[in-house]
């Protein structure tokens, strides 16, 4: 009865808003500092919460009563740094991209998800669970979500997991929301301390150029990307950084990674059975990996490119490099370009921390290759 009711309430809020037209929130500067204004107000029948305004990826400032104690979240990203965080419990549904990987997100049922993803939101499903809040990344539906969520008290909250610049932020802002401020703050600590040392080593080298191919043959990553920033962050040179304006990231003119000549190819590869754009716990077959490295060295021209010559060529999977909001990736590959400068740094050790330590899953291998190790 419950839930034929909370269908009814949800078509007819629904149709009314379709009649108003969608409204939209101005939104403030991304990228802006965590904002925790903490109100003397706490929920009457609790002396534990307080309300606090928090300052999400998107810069829209919402009061959350906090610590939240069932939240509904989609995208793996996000739901990894929840978990990195220690608030994974607190979660009590996620997305059928999360989902799907058993192993890894056993705790979440396929059959119950809010959505297939964070573009294709389950409304009725949502006022059912009645989270306190859901979380979204600033590529998926918030604004929809926020219109329709509204009349049922279930605030919307941005995080965009894979958002490298925003990552302190981020964390923050998870160890506020769920009261995990000392977990968020040790899970922090140990990768920033990564890319700290990554830019103190190599303060002044000169970049070396990079080529980075998504997990379809011939695409990239321009600026705007979140993956651009992953690239960045590790001190390499995309070659796509200037004279880029008839660059297509879908759609890359194999000619014009010839004539940029990189030094190095990073490519991703992900499993035939993962659904399209995402990764698996379990990684792709070595034979899945020799076959990207059978493709890039047999395109047409491209034996002349250096780092086809020196054999220069290293593949991550789409599960692996986001790690820890893309900082895994970020690690390897800085170690990948500038392995004799970066002595200390054990992306191996980094990938297992993250596995181990933060996601409490053991470490498993065959997610990194080098053509060396293909051949």
């Amino acid at each position: 009865m419950k839930k034929k009711l909370a269908a009814i309430v949800l078509t007819c809020v629904l149709a009314m808003s379709t009649l108003a037209g969608c409204g939209t929130n101005g939104q403030e500067n991304k990228g802006e500092s965590v904002s925790s204004e903490t109100t003397k107000e706490t929920k009457e029948d609790s002396g534990k919460k307080e309300t606090v305004t928090l300052t999400d990826n998107v810069g829209r400032k919402v009061e959350l009563e906090c610590p939240v104690d069932s939240a509904a979240s989609v995208l793996r990203y996000n739901n990894e740094l929840i978990r990195a965080c220690g608030a994974i419990d607190k979660i009590v549904s996620v997305d059928l991209n999360t989902a799907q990987d058993r192993e890894y997100w056993g705790m979440f049922d396929p059959d119950n998800v809010i959505g297939k993803s964070q573009r294709e939101l389950d409304y009725e499903k949502i006022v059912e669970l009645n989270p306190e809040v859901v979380i979204i990344p600033d590529n998926g539906a918030y604004e929809e979500a926020e219109e329709k969520l509204e009349p049922f008290g279930i605030k919307v909250f941005v995080i965009s997991g894979y958002d490298t610049a925003d990552f302190k932020n981020q964390v923050e802002n998870i160890g506020k929301m769920f009261g995990v401020e000392e977990k968020a703050q040790e899970f922090y600590d140990y990768f920033n301390g990564k890319l700290e040392y990554i830019k103190k080593q190599l303060d002044g080298v000169e970049k070396r150029s990079l080529y980075f191919e998504s997990t379809s043959p011939l695409t990239t990553v321009l600026a705007g990307d979140p993956m651009y920033d992953m690239i960045e962050y590790a001190e390499a040179e995309n070659i796509f950084a200037v004279d880029n304006e008839n660059i297509s990231a879908s759609e890359v003119d194999p000619e014009e990674v010839i004539a940029r000549n990189p030094d190095v190819i990073v490519k991703l590869v992900t499993p035939a059975e993962a659904l399209a754009g995402t990764g698996l716990y379990e990684p792709p077959t070595k034979d899945e990996f020799k076959a990207a490295y059978e493709d890039i060295t047999g395109r047409a021209g491209w034996d002349g490119i250096t780092a086809v010559k020196n054999d220069d060529i290293y593949f991550m999977t789409q599960f692996s490099h986001g790690g820890a909001g893309k900082l895994v990736g970020t690690c390897y590959i800085a170690k990948m370009l500038y392995p004799d400068l970066l002595p200390d740094l054990d992306p191996d050790e980094i990938f297992r921390a993250w596995m181990e330590d933060f996601q409490g899953f053991k470490d498993v291998d065959g997610h990194f290759y080098s053509g060396k190790d293909l051949h």
